[in-house]
């Protein structure tokens, strides 16, 4: 009879685990509010983050959000890319810059008046390659 309220117990705490897990996780992959790809010769990073630095909130009350992307080249020939992000069907970059292998690059997106909790997919475009995309974050 001792046994049944602590089987009760985890299982609610599993229970618990299972239905939050998936809303954390959608946060980003190698941390909340940060995910990681491994490509063939470095590791893309996009993060999303409050921007406590703006001067004002958005009109509904809410707060601006900061994304910081960057790229870690370990190995392969310099490139030619550009960091940006897709948000609501919208794409958003910066400019191009070039980048040799063992040097990383990064690119600050700041003031951003994300008000919802739609998946942000930060981007790397590679000149003469192809678009490498990260996997989503979110504001929530």
């Amino acid at each position: 009879m001792k046994i049944r309220p602590v089987l009760g117990a985890t299982a609610g705490l599993l229970a618990l685990l299972t239905a939050v897990a998936p809303a954390a996780s959608a946060g980003g992959n190698w941390d909340y509010g940060t995910s990681r790809t491994k490509l063939s010769n470095g590791y893309l990073f996009t993060q999303i983050a409050a921007d406590w630095d703006y001067p004002i909130e958005q009109p509904d009350g809410g707060v601006y959000w900061k994304m910081n992307e960057w790229y870690e080249k370990t190995g392969g020939g310099t490139i030619t890319a550009q960091f940006g992000f897709n948000y609501h069907g919208y794409s958003y970059s910066k400019g191009w810059f070039t980048q040799s292998a063992g040097t990383t690059s990064q690119e600050f997106f700041n003031g951003l008046g994300f008000n919802d909790c739609n998946n942000v997919v930060g981007w790397l475009a590679v000149s003469g390659q192809s678009t490498f995309y990260n996997a989503p974050v979110t504001a929530c």
